[in-house]
């Protein structure tokens, strides 16, 4: 192969044939190239504009259709995690008001070496942080132990703890 490309006649002859594709599919009427033109709409009747703004799209070009997008104020974060929702039967009794909800969301563990690192509410701590009133004691794989004042869970990655705690500082877990 090293002959050929150091053969200037053989060069020569890919270097024709190449200009005379690159030539034959911008003049060529029919062909692959030519299937990408868009037909011509025939509609029987105007398609509407665009309810939300009030805005007529179909004479528009694109550039202008573009500037007439109007994006919403309120932009939803993909990345976020899903509001917790909460009880709506359940009635508000005396305990409930004076009580707290507390989460914590383990999204991720990694070992670095001999260190671990865990995703916990969107940040990245180690065993013997704290996050909120929640201590980690120890991680591995699998999940991690959190203490809470009343209590000790082993939360697994990809779930969530809420812990309701009283005035009095007593804590039960919610959920996992």
């Amino acid at each position: 192969m090293r002959r050929l490309l150091n053969n200037p006649a053989f060069v020569a002859v890919l270097a024709v044939a190449a200009l005379a594709f690159v030539g034959w599919s911008f003049l060529a009427k029919s062909g692959p190239a030519a299937s990408y033109a868009p037909e011509p709409m025939v509609a029987e009747e105007p398609p509407p504009g665009d309810e939300e703004t009030g805005v007529d799209t179909v004479g528009l070009s694109p550039a202008e259709a573009l500037r007439a997008l109007v994006i919403p104020s309120i932009v939803r974060d993909p990345f976020s995690l899903p509001a917790a929702q909460e009880n709506p039967e359940a009635a508000p009794g005396e305990e409930a008001a004076a009580a707290t909800i507390e989460r914590v969301r383990l999204s991720a563990v990694w070992v670095q070496g001999a260190a671990v690192y865990l995703l916990l509410n969107g940040k990245i701590c180690a065993p013997g942080d704290r996050v909120g009133r929640f201590a980690i004691e120890s991680a591995e794989i699998e999940g991690a132990w959190l203490t809470f004042p009343g209590g000790r869970h082993f939360l697994s990655v990809g779930r969530d703890l809420a812990v309701t705690t009283s005035a009095q500082g007593i804590t039960t877990p919610l959920s996992q």
